[in-house]
């Protein structure tokens, strides 16, 4: 099923100088904006693999909307392009 992000979900705005990322490129409180290719509803767990097994994914931001959400997106990013979000629980990566 595909929907879209909600507006607003965990955004605080601020570029991700102050994130955490650890070892395997993922971080808890970020996101990457935009760029999304579709959403699948899957354990926070999964999304960075999911992500690593679609073609032409590059990052994803995983979200507890709708019961947990994998925003898999593509295109040219590094771990500068990522925001600090202010929601504890959702988790960016790139692969």
């Amino acid at each position: 099923m595909r929907v879209p992000m909600p507006m607003g979900v965990g955004v605080a705005g601020k570029n991700g100088s102050n994130i955490q990322w650890e070892g395997n490129n993922w971080a808890m409180s970020c996101n990457f904006p935009g760029n999304d290719m579709f959403n699948v509803q899957i354990r926070g767990e999964d999304c960075g693999g999911r992500c690593a097994q679609t073609s032409n994914c590059t990052h994803f931001t995983w979200t507890t909307y709708l019961g947990g959400t994998c925003w898999l997106k593509s295109g040219a990013v590094s771990k500068n392009d990522a925001i600090e979000t202010s929601d504890l629980s959702m988790v960016c990566g790139v692969v």
